[in-house]
């Protein structure tokens, strides 16, 4: 596995930052203005759509924390990673995010995610 930008460990630790300052800093460090960010949930464009995406998260859900399950498969300028959200009592919530890099900053420039373990065939 190629090494992977150390933009996706920043962004993981944007996700788990409640303080709004950090927040938006450790977000721009780690994706590009024009960031699109696509789940089940969302469809966005922008840095500042994020940020605000994040923010509005954790109002809804709550105290939780994200950890990334799985190493970074990468190649050329895509990523793929497995995450969970953890709840403090417990509880588990799966997905996997597929993403693409910016070749010249290094920061992540699209985010895909998806909910949930594949369906079976």
């Amino acid at each position: 596995m190629a090494q992977y930008p150390i933009a996706f460990d920043i962004l993981l630790s944007a996700w788990n930052e409640r303080d709004p300052v950090k927040l938006r800093e450790k977000v721009a460090q780690s994706v590009t203005e024009d960031l699109v960010f696509t789940d089940p949930h969302y469809a966005i464009r922008g840095m500042d759509a994020f940020v605000d995406m994040v923010e509005e998260f954790f109002v809804r859900v709550g105290d939780v924390r994200l950890e990334r399950t799985s190493g970074i498969d990468m190649h050329h300028d895509r990523a793929r990673y497995s995450w969970q959200i953890v709840w403090p009592d417990g509880k588990i919530f799966e997905g996997f995010d597929a993403s693409a890099i910016d070749p010249e900053t290094q920061k992540i420039c699209r985010i895909d995610g998806f909910f949930g373990p594949l369906p079976p065939r």
